[in-house]
């Protein structure tokens, strides 16, 4: 693809507006600018556009667009979410709800589909206050042939099956095999639905619609500052040019967070960290930004996973680093449970946000992390009936999950209490057949049942036995997904701020470069809605 942006003489190349990073907080911002008539150039350091929302599940969370949800409503649904213990601001959080909506509303008008997942509740449907059955949920589709020469480079998830859409993977009434044409018909068609969707989505309205101009292979390493203002970067290409960008009006940070920068276990303060996303996202931000005098301030995390590495010779596009497969779509399942190196489950399988606490427990007496290393445990009746992060049912397991014929044993593969997991699984099994789990409450959120249990199993969708030989072992690692838990202070239109509350002129940030502070807690959807968000207020403010 010939560089849109070469100037005669190698003068630099000037517009308005700079965007750092071709993922989807990228692209919204230069869609809005574009649209506000400022020219707009993005520049992407890796090869692909898209981003680390092109590896998610693609949800957006916004209160207040269907029936007579509201913005406050919503707000008071994340206050009961992130309880008393982070002390943010609801007042700068119900603003940032406000931006979230006022953007989904523009940029579908703008043509982006972004339609509700009906049926889908909230995760404490109906135990908070705000609370709500259906409609805040909402994703993206978009036929790959509306990306034109874009569609190679859109980042490929290796976390999610494409081509059905949630609304679909939920409809009861479509039974397995429907489901199966479903997907073998979208193959044909290249229909793009989750992450891939919605990045999509908007890598089609930025880059072929309004023929915005986007550079990979470009990673940004300095900030120019003129007349005290941020007015260019420079950037070093893959085969080692360096190259000077100037902007008249600024420049966005759209980055993604540091979750694969080299030290990042250590800053969270975790026994393990690997990052779901693309390892594009080294925190090149903070090292430019902090450079200038900004702040670097607490934010939402951090939050993860739990993952494992099926096969050592999948690697992230572009990368030589081996892939980390998502697993909260198995633990959700029947028939499996996670234990410690002592045999002893910990916490609630089924919805990985409720087990993160307990993997940071740290025993001061034996000198050790209490839940880490663990493992996910499941039996025949898991391996017969579901798949294993892109293995198909009853197919062959590589090596990196243990078998053996009876828990005992595979405990001693394992390296693991076998007369504890024995007693574990015992325990859980036999609650797990009344469609009970006395321990940890796993099956009781309306959300994980539909989100990630089986919904045909009962009496409960997340919960089955572990009784049946073989049985099937695999340690797991401690998965990122993007969301670290320091960023850039902003403001609420994403102004770069140092720690006395000055903007640093010219500079934004938004996305997972942005400090959460206004919500330190989780929730699905809610960081591709606030990437949305951020980006159509910082290009109203530019």
């Amino acid at each position: 693809m010939a560089d849109p942006l070469q100037q005669p003489n190698d003068r630099p190349a000037i517009v308005d507006l700079i965007c750092i990073g071709g993922g989807l907080g990228g692209m919204a911002a230069a869609i809005r600018a574009h649209d506000r008539g400022l020219s707009v150039m993005i520049l992407e350091s890796s090869a692909y556009v898209g981003g680390g929302a092109a590896y998610s599940g693609g949800l957006c969370w916004l209160p207040g667009m269907i029936g007579q949800d509201s913005a406050e409503a919503g707000n008071d649904y994340l206050t009961h979410v992130e309880g008393e213990k982070t002390g943010s601001d609801p007042q700068k959080r119900l603003a940032m709800i406000g931006s979230m909506v006022e953007a989904a509303q523009y940029f579908r008008q703008a043509g982006i589909n972004l339609d509700v997942v009906a049926g889908n509740p909230d995760v404490f449907y109906p135990a908070a206050k705000g609370s709500v059955g259906s409609g805040r949920m909402f994703e993206s589709a978009v036929s790959a042939s509306a990306l034109g020469e874009w569609r190679e480079r859109l980042m490929p998830s290796p976390h999610y099956r494409i081509g059905l859409r949630h609304r679909e993977l939920y409809d009861d009434a479509l039974g397995l095999d429907e489901k199966e044409q479903l997907f073998a018909r979208r193959r044909v068609e290249d229909l793009l639905t989750m992450g891939t969707g919605l990045s999509g989505s908007f890598v089609a309205a930025a880059l072929i619609e309004r023929g915005i101009p986007c550079l990979t292979g470009h990673r940004v390493n300095r900030l120019i500052v003129r007349a005290g203002k941020v007015a260019g970067v420079e950037a070093t290409t893959v085969d080692g040019m360096s190259r000077t960008f100037l902007a008249r009006r600024g420049v966005i940070f759209a980055t993604g967070g540091y979750s694969w920068a080299k030290d990042v276990a250590d800053i969270e303060g975790l026994p393990d960290f690997v990052d779901a996303g693309p390892p594009s996202n080294a925190g090149d931000h903070l090292s430019m930004a902090t450079l200038l005098g900004a702040a670097v301030v607490r934010g939402c995390g951090p939050q993860f996973s739990m993952g494992g590495v099926i096969d050592r010779r999948e690697v992230h596009p572009g990368s030589e680093q081996v892939v980390c497969r998502q697993l909260f779509d198995v633990m959700g399942l029947p028939h499996t449970l996670v234990i410690n190196r002592d045999g002893k489950r910990f916490g609630d399988e089924s919805y990985y946000v409720g087990i993160n606490e307990a993997l940071r427990e740290w025993d001061p007496i034996g000198k050790r992390w209490v839940n880490f290393p663990c493992f996910l445990i499941f039996d025949e009746q898991y391996r017969q009936t579901y798949p294993l992060a892109g293995l198909s049912p009853s197919g062959d397991y590589p090596d990196t999950v243990v078998q053996a014929e009876s828990l005992e044993a595979l405990a001693q593969k394992l390296g693991i209490d076998g007369a504890a997991l024995v007693e574990t699984a015992y325990r859980f099994s036999e609650a797990a057949e009344r469609g009970e789990d006395p321990d940890f409450g796993r099956g009781t959120l309306a959300f994980v049942r539909r989100r990630y249990g089986d919904l045909r199993h009962q009496p409960n969708a997340n919960l089955g036995s572990v009784q049946k030989p073989p049985f099937y072992g695999l340690q797991l690692r401690l998965l990122g997904t993007g969301m670290c838990t320091f960023g850039l202070k902003t403001d609420a239109c994403g102004r770069v701020q140092r720690m006395d509350d000055t903007a640093i002129a010219g500079l934004f940030a938004i996305g997972n470069a942005a400090a959460s502070s206004e919500f330190r807690a989780y929730v699905t959807g809610y960081a591709n809605s606030r990437n949305i968000g951020m980006a159509y207020a910082a290009a109203n403010a530019v």
